[in-house]
């Protein structure tokens, strides 16, 4: 049986959702292939509960590299982290690789995605690049670089270009995704095909709201507009409170449940504001989704300006699985756009200044909640026959 190289920062026990992904690929891969994982301790969640039926396969050989593994907190010490794991990576594939062998990345640690490349030369080898993150380009909208034109940015872009072009097959989330890799290798034989993430269809399922909602009694009467996930700032959260503030309309309630480097300042604003019908939870694992997405009636997903093609967020996918339409806000050409219109499963805006914004979050009533039930069944059926685990790990079978 041939062999295949899997080389990644985060994998099982890890449920994060690069490492439930790459765990889940494995695993299929693993009857068809002897796999062989190379990747960093647990650093996220390993302590934490898992979820039912999330396990790794006995055929799949792990290698793990020892030490630094709870430095998630400081941008040096993740950068560290990166650069470390990296090299390490590239140590032990430029021993244990063979001349033909199939190399699997993900593009974290980003460094990697240079080191396979010199590791797919040496051995000439073949290179699968998984892209969960378009390297430099996603430090722009994270505030890590703050220009184009630094000559830093331009420099690793020049690099990281020619990187990604040196791939056999780069496998991408979405139609924004493909755009912007293939803006990034011209001239090149590198194939890109679109593989999306995939809807828990088994273990998340709609369920009423009541059944499961955990706030306070009367708030059972409003309609609850949800994020759920990172509240970080490539999200563009801020400003969606600021558009809230312009919303009179008392029956909605707004409910934000996770953690990240802006829910303190959200919260700030929210109590300065008086915004009465903002909530906030806390993290939570991916056994609690169920729960945790089937306490809204609309789902909340929202980038920020310069996100194009740098992402598809995993989460819309049991988004659907729980049959909540999504209320999106971002790109009109990005692939959660694409795919609210292409399904009718939801609202799209371009900004958090379009004033159709406003007056929308100010039309919800009652009389809205039958286009809601249509478009929650839709998003339902979409996940069960789309982006269902089997759906798309059979892609990952078929073109690896």
């Amino acid at each position: 049986m041939e062999k295949i190289w899997i080389a990644t920062e985060l994998f099982f026990p890890e449920e994060t959702s690069t490492s439930f992904i790459l765990t889940k690929v494995v695993n299929k891969l693993s009857s068809k292939y002897q796999v062989n994982v190379i990747c960093g301790e647990p650093v996220y969640d390993s302590a934490k509960s898992k979820s039912e039926g999330f396990s790794l396969d006995s055929r799949v050989k792990v290698s793990r590299i020892k030490g630094f593994a709870n430095n998630k907190n400081s941008l040096i010490g993740r950068t560290f982290r990166f650069i470390f794991l990296s090299f390490l990576i590239f140590y032990k594939l430029l021993v244990n690789v063979r001349k033909g062998e199939k190399i699997f990345i993900v593009t974290n640690p980003a460094p990697l995605v240079i080191l396979a490349v010199l590791v797919k030369i040496i051995k000439r080898s073949q290179l699968i690049i998984l892209v969960h993150d378009v390297f430099p380009e996603n430090t722009i909208p994270a505030g890590i670089v703050k220009s184009e034109s630094s000559i830093v940015y331009r420099v690793l872009k020049k690099i990281f270009d020619k990187a990604y072009s040196k791939a056999d097959l780069l496998i991408v989330l979405g139609r924004d995704m493909k755009e912007v890799i293939q803006s990034k290798i011209k001239n090149t034989k590198a194939k890109i095909v679109i593989i999306e993430n995939w809807g828990d269809v088994d273990q998340i399922i709609p369920v009423p709201k009541d059944d499961v909602l955990t706030l306070d009694s009367e708030l059972r009467k409003k309609l609850i507009i949800q994020y759920a996930g990172n509240i970080g700032r490539v999200q563009g959260l801020m400003n969606f409170l600021e558009t809230v503030r312009q919303v009179p309309n008392e029956n909605i309630a707004y409910y934000f449940v996770g953690e990240g480097a802006v829910k303190n300042e959200m919260k700030n604003y929210a109590e300065t504001n008086k915004l009465n019908n903002v909530f906030f939870a806390g993290a939570y694992s991916r056994a609690e989704q169920q729960t945790v997405l089937n306490q809204s009636d609309i789902a909340l997903i929202t980038l920020a300006e310069g996100m194009f093609g740098l992402g598809v967020p995993s989460k819309v996918y049991n988004i659907l699985a729980a049959g909540k339409p999504i209320l999106f806000i971002g790109d009109p050409r990005s692939e959660v756009s694409l795919l609210i219109k292409e399904y009718n499963i939801g609202y799209v805006f371009t900004s958090h200044k379009d004033p159709g914004l406003v007056e929308f979050l100010n039309s919800i009533d009652e009389r809205v909640l039958k286009d809601i039930e249509e478009k929650s069944r839709k998003a339902r059926m979409l996940a069960e026959t789309k982006f269902s685990e089997k759906a798309i790990l059979d892609k990952f079978y078929e073109i690896i």
